[in-house]
């Protein structure tokens, strides 16, 4: 079960360090499935892209954090107490990394407007 849960962990911290990774090349097409899918975001291409490139680094730092809570798990195992650190520091920087991206990239998409 603990190799299952690490692992987990470090799929979904890839999976934010590659959409990270695109939207900071703006890579991320206009409307695609991939990205932020709130209406503020798709008001035009132009919002689009400063919302991802904006998003990039907080969600590129918490994926990275993910991955690495992912790894303390697969080491120490899910018991406590390295195992629940491992749990915690992956869950906090996944959710962190798009509460803080989502917040910077509504207020670039702000500044384009106002």
């Amino acid at each position: 079960m603990t190799v299952v849960i690490g692992s987990l962990w470090i799929g979904i911290g890839a999976s934010w360090l590659w959409l990270a990774w695109r939207g900071s090349q703006r890579q991320l097409k206009y409307g695609s499935i991939w990205g932020i899918r709130a209406a503020w975001a798709r008001t035009s291409p132009e919002a689009w892209t400063e919302a991802h490139q904006e998003l990039a680094g907080a969600v590129g730092v918490g994926g990275a954090i993910s991955i690495l809570g992912g790894l303390v798990i697969l080491a120490g195992g899910i018991d406590p107490p390295i195992g629940t650190i491992g749990l915690l520091v992956a869950v906090l920087g996944s959710v962190g990394g798009q509460l803080v991206g989502t917040r910077r990239a509504r207020a670039a998409v702000a500044r384009l407007d106002g």
